[in-house]
């Protein structure tokens, strides 16, 4: 019976980190290949990991060690459109020497016709996304196989 939660437990989560990150991995390429592409910048940092607050500064201490926060950014809705929107990622990256600098020019990519849905092209948002998509898609064959 332990077995089979575990199992169970293994699969259930691996296939939600699976929709939550590689969804984002595969949305953003897509929309890189089939999309607009507009540019934007870096306007702050998500401050903890529910707070609507933003930051300047680009890392923060959380129990004693430094994090890299999740960027917010600023994008015209067009290309060459003088109105635009905010957005904001929905990962960080892992290493706080590779995270974006304040006012720093990004891509944004989004569907067209829908800029409300917008996300940063970066290799190193993609990479994060791509090795925690790899870790749930080995989460599920660990609730399938049963072996480690």
């Amino acid at each position: 019976m332990t077995k089979l939660f575990f199992r169970l437990a293994f699969l259930g989560l691996g296939g939600f980190l699976l929709y939550v990150f590689g969804g984002t991995t595969v949305k953003t390429v897509w929309y890189r290949a089939t999309g607009e592409v507009v540019e934007g910048r870096i306007s702050g940092f998500l401050a903890g990991r529910n707070s609507p607050s933003v930051q300047m500064e680009s890392t923060g201490v959380r129990k004693g060690k430094r994090r890299a926060r999740r960027p917010v950014f600023r994008y015209p809705v067009a290309a060459g459109a003088t109105d635009s929107l905010e957005g904001r990622s929905s990962a960080a990256t892992f290493f706080t020497f590779t995270q974006y600098d304040l006012h720093e020019r990004v891509p944004v990519v989004f569907a067209k016709g829908k800029p409300e849905d917008a996300y940063l092209f970066g290799i190193q948002m993609i990479l994060m996304n791509t090795l925690l998509s790899l870790f749930a898609i080995y989460m599920m064959s660990i609730g399938i196989r049963g072996k480690v």
